[in-house]
């Protein structure tokens, strides 16, 4: 059972805040330092500001956005909802230049420890970027950005009561300034029967984390220490008992799941040659002479179609190779069960077990960077920051579902759903929210 309500956001106030388009961001995780310098010129009241506070005369960061959260909220930048409702997103897109579109549902759904198997996730986690955010939520107790799930909704119920919300027309249509490409409709949902019709829907569901792994069990570490500060019950209520939710369809055909590349620097960087004789046991290795991006993306498809696991390996003497792994390399006999077999045969368990797994192990990796650009891998080479890159294919929803449910884990960043939802259309604030 899957407990989710509507509640009153916390939301910008057009009239103060001035454009919408410009005050909301991507998620924390994926603005560099140039894209939040680009955010803060763009509105003075951009969402990066509180998610991603920078230190200021000597303030803790999180002592300032937790300053600059009262001073909005008494200034009435951003004010808390007058319904509450649950907020309906439509997103519109592009990939390859043809239009897509995402709609869903945003509300508060109660925090569950994954054993329960009512929240699913599907990769491991950071403890670096949880502490981060755990710091943040004890200073502001506001959930600024949003878990992105995915639900089965295989009779159209759900979508059925969406669909009839946005005929209508909605209170926020912006196109955003951070990516022209990008559009987001809002409207609430505030319909007493409409909403405990979705409740009592989503209670026959689990969820299956897309984005937002760190959000999530961030705001299960908070529930617990603040349940335990409290000697609480854990079933009285609480707002801490809830985190801000996308719910998605995923039976959307617009649903987009890209690949994460890896970019590494070793501690001690052995060159392209010695890397490629570690690991020659492995794979076969083919220079293709060439590196476009559509070649690389065809070569891996095609490698894909044929069931064969392939990457790209870039390296610092601007050379590339095709890796294939050799076959009967990951041919285990104690697999017996077909899950097993699929889960150990992913791309990105192929690369972590044979790739990187076994060059940490002779040359020891000082970090890994992530990215969904190719132009970014190649970049961070280029400009000798980094000694490696690696170019994958991406898991499919399926398998991913699949996975998932079987209570598999992927490395951590192995998926990125695309486009990630946006920072700041609307938020949950602890303190002032009526449930």
């Amino acid at each position: 059972m899957v407990d989710i309500l509507p509640f009153n956001g916390l939301i910008y106030n057009k009239k103060a805040a001035t454009d919408m388009s410009s005050t909301i961001s991507p998620p924390y995780d994926i603005i560099s330092s140039e894209e939040r310098e680009a955010l803060l010129a763009s509105n003075p009241y951009n969402i990066v500001n509180l998610i991603l506070p920078q230190d200021s005369n000597g303030k803790n960061k999180y002592e300032l956005a937790k300053n600059i959260l009262q001073d909005w909220t008494s200034k009435n930048i951003l004010k808390i909802d007058s319904e509450k409702c649950f907020y309906i997103i439509e997103e519109d897109f592009y990939i390859k230049g043809q239009k897509r579109r995402i709609t869903g549902f945003i509300g508060l759904t109660k925090i569950e420890p994954y054993h329960t198997k009512k929240i699913m996730r599907h990769e491991k986690t950071l403890s670096k970027p949880k502490q981060d955010r755990l710091n943040l939520l004890r200073s502001c107790r506001t959930n600024f950005g949003l878990v992105y799930t995915l639900y089965s909704d295989t009779k159209k119920e759900i979508s059925g009561i969406l669909n009839t919300e946005t005929s209508k027309k909605p209170f926020i249509d912006i196109t955003t300034e951070y990516d022209k490409t990008l559009k987001f409709k809002l409207w609430r949902l505030s319909s007493v029967s409409a909403a405990e019709k979705i409740i009592d829907l989503m209670k026959e569901k689990t969820l299956l984390i897309a984005d937002g792994h760190h959000r999530y069990e961030t705001s299960l570490i908070y529930k617990n220490e603040t349940i335990l500060n409290n000697s609480a019950d854990e079933s009285c209520f609480m707002p801490e008992n809830y985190v801000l939710t996308l719910y998605v369809d995923s039976g959307q055909d617009d649903i987009s799941i890209f690949p994460t590349y890896r970019i590494v620097k070793f501690k001690a960087y052995p060159g392209s040659k010695k890397i490629l004789q570690t690991i020659d046991n492995y794979f076969n290795m083919e220079n293709p002479g060439t590196e476009s991006n559509d070649f690389i993306n065809k070569k891996l498809q095609n490698s894909s179609s044929r069931e064969r696991k392939s990457f790209l390996v870039y390296f610092k003497e601007k050379e590339s190779y095709f890796l294939t792994l050799k076959s009967g390399v990951n041919k285990i006999p104690q697999y017996n069960k077909k899950i097993d077999y699929e889960y150990e045969n992913l791309d990105v368990n192929i690369l972590h077990k044979f790739l990187l797994n076994k060059l940490e192990a002779e040359y020891g990796i000082e970090k890994i960077k992530y990215s969904r650009s190719i132009e970014e891998v190649k970049k961070n080479i280029d400009n000798n920051n980094f000694d490696i890159g690696v170019i994958l294919n991406s898991v499919t929803l399926k398998e991913l579902e699949k996975i998932s449910s079987a209570g598999r884990l992927m490395p951590q960043k192995s998926t990125f759903f695309y486009p990630k939802p946006c920072t700041g259309l609307v938020m949950y604030k602890f303190d002032n929210t009526k449930i």
